[in-house]
């Protein structure tokens, strides 16, 4: 096993604690990005803000 220093352990832990952050914090907006800039179907209205929330 690798030895590492304190100082390393903890940038690690904080690295992987910012990580986590992103995913949590990022998964939904991406997809919802990806969702909007794609759009529907074929022959569907273009998606807005607007009619997702009157829906």
């Amino acid at each position: 096993m690798v030895k590492m220093s304190k100082e390393t352990k903890q940038r690690l832990q904080q690295v992987f604690r910012c990580g986590q952050f992103a995913i949590r914090w990022g998964f939904i907006p991406t997809i919802l990005y990806l969702g909007f800039r794609r759009g529907g179907d074929p022959g569907m209205p273009e998606p807005n803000l607007l009619s997702l929330l009157w829906g």
